[in-house]
C-alpha cells in the first residue's frame, strides 16, 4: 500500500502490479498457471491443428510458401491443393503449398531450417520433389483469417511429366481472383511469384 496526498488529504491506494506479473488477459491467475504448466509439457515435435490454430491467433507465424508454376503455351499456371474438409479456418479451400517453420527445423543436422518446410511440402502436400531448388521471391507481412503471419515466398517447378492427384489442379494465375474456392488472401503473393517467374522465363530466352 502507498500513502499519498490528494486534494490536501492523505489517502492510501494499492500499487498496481507490473504488467509482467498479471495473468494472460481473459484468464484468471489459476487458469494462467494451468495453461503455462500444460505448455511447458511440450518438448518439441508435432502440435495439433487445434493448438496451432489458437497459437496462430496470438503469435505471428513464420510460413514458407512455395508457389508451383508452369508455362502452359504462354500462359502461367499455378498448382493448387485443397485444405482438409475439417480444416478449422479454410475447410476445403484451395491454396498454394506452404508449411510453418517448426522449432525442430532449427535443430536439423544440415543447419538449414528452410529444408524442414520444403521437405514437408514435397512429401506431405505435393507427393513430388521440386525440379530444382526453390527461388526466393519476397517476404509478406499480413493478417490472415487465422491470425498474423510472416510469409517467405518461393517459386518452384515440378519435373516434366509429374502427375498430379485428382484433388490437385492447375489454374491460370489471372483467373484466381474470380475463383471462390481459392483462399483469396494468397492472391498477392502468387501474383508476385508469377511476375518473377515470367521475368525468369524471359531471361532464359535471351
Amino acid at each position: 500500500m502507498l500513502t499519498v496526498a490528494y486534494n490536501g488529504c492523505m489517502g492510501e491506494f494499492e500499487q498496481p502490479k507490473p504488467i509482467t506479473s498479471l495473468p494472460t488477459e481473459g484468464l484468471t491467475e489459476k487458469e494462467d498457471k494451468e495453461l503455462t504448466h500444460l505448455l511447458n509439457k511440450w518438448k518439441g515435435g508435432r502440435i495439433s491443428t487445434e493448438v496451432f490454430t489458437e497459437l496462430a491467433r496470438m503469435i505471428p507465424q513464420p510460413i514458407v510458401e512455395v508457389v508451383i508454376l508452369r508455362d502452359n503455351n504462354g500462359r502461367v499456371e499455378t498448382l493448387l491443393i485443397p485444405r482438409p474438409k475439417d480444416d478449422i479456418v479454410w475447410p476445403g479451400k484451395f491454396h498454394s503449398p506452404g508449411a510453418a517453420l517448426r522449432a525442430a527445423d532449427f535443430l536439423r543436422k544440415d543447419g538449414n531450417p528452410l529444408n524442414g518446410p520444403f521437405e514437408r511440402i514435397q512429401q506431405g502436400e505435393l507427393n513430388s520433389k521440386f525440379a530444382d531448388t526453390p527461388t526466393y521471391v519476397e517476404r509478406f507481412h499480413r493478417m490472415e483469417e487465422r491470425g498474423p503471419a510472416v510469409s517467405e515466398v518461393y517459386i518452384a517447378t515440378l519435373p516434366a511429366g509429374t502427375p498430379t492427384s485428382s484433388d490437385q489442379r492447375w489454374v491460370a494465375v489471372e483467373r484466381l481472383k474470380d475463383d471462390p474456392s481459392f483462399i483469396q488472401g494468397q492472391l498477392p503473393h502468387i501474383l508476385r511469384a508469377a511476375d518473377t517467374f515470367r521475368k525468369m522465363q524471359a531471361g532464359r530466352k535471351v
